[in-house]
């Protein structure tokens, strides 16, 4: 009689546990969503990634018998480098283990991809910060500087349906004494209670606790990218020098960001 035990469930435990993590990283990191995901081009064997980007075409309204002109298209890339080692490891005693009422690894792997997420936030609103223009008046938000950058970037020929607006706590707080903002109804969506806070005036705000006092940003969802080459993995070892039974685990993704389109569509405060 064969009988399954611990040992012969490690792996779909820690398949299980990499699959709940990875969600969590989805569900926690707030910028993800809002960025274009290059992902599909980050294969074995590269260590960055070209994201082509190119002008448009104009439209004549040729004569009759005449020849049309000839329009060029210009092509250049933005590179994605994948320089980001993400790691996250830990050990716990197997005396501290059998005495705690909660499954402790579950527990800390899910606390490991928050971390992840908290990672990615973070460095990607440092990204967007350093390659974002500001805007021209300065301030704490207001309607007349969200207008201002949505303006900014429709005129940059951004897509109106995918830009955001994203920002810290004390801006949400601002947001939501803008009577249009609450009112939102009247735009065509309420309020929801999900990571993101809503919209305004067809924008998608988002708040990120990463985000300082008095700084925001608003972008088209094609103004920064990322892509991960190596998706959350878990691999593990015995540390019998923390007990018999204790194993050292570590959390880790291979990833990369950048701005894209020569950062022309990422607006930031004045501030």
């Amino acid at each position: 009689m064969a009988v399954v035990g611990n040992t012969a469930l490690t792996a779909s435990k820690n398949a299980l546990i990499v699959a709940l993590v990875q969600r969590e990283l989805i569900s926690k990191a707030v910028v993800m969503p809002s960025i274009l995901d290059a992902s599909v081009y980050a294969v074995k064997g590269t260590k960055s990634i070209s994201v082509p980007r190119a002008g448009s075409f104009s439209v004549e309204d040729r004569a009759t018998g005449a020849q049309a002109s000839l329009v060029s298209v210009t092509y250049a890339v933005d590179t994605i480098t994948l320089d980001q080692m993400a790691t996250v490891s830990w050990v716990v005693d197997p005396q501290d283990e059998v005495e705690s009422q909660i499954d402790v690894q579950a527990d800390l792997a899910a606390r490991a991809a928050k971390a992840h997420a908290k990672n990615f936030d973070t460095l990607v609103i440092a990204g967007v910060e350093a390659a974002a223009t500001a805007t021209t008046t300065a301030g704490a938000i207001s309607k007349a500087i969200f207008l201002e950058m949505r303006t900014a970037l429709l005129s940059a020929d951004a897509d109106a349906g995918q830009l955001t607006f994203l920002c810290g706590p004390d801006s949400e707080s601002a947001l939501l004494q803008i009577g249009d903002f609450v009112q939102s109804y009247a735009y065509g969506q309420a309020i929801i209670p999900t990571g993101m806070l809503g919209k305004l005036y067809g924008v998608e705000v988002k708040v990120s606790t990463q985000i300082a006092a008095n700084t925001f940003y608003m972008y088209d969802k094609d103004s920064y990218g990322f892509a991960i080459q190596q998706a959350l993995s878990m691999g593990e070892r015995a540390a019998p020098e923390y007990g018999s039974s204790a194993v050292l685990k570590v959390l880790d993704m291979k990833w990369g960001h950048a701005k894209l389109l020569n950062g022309a569509l990422l607006k930031k405060d004045n501030n």
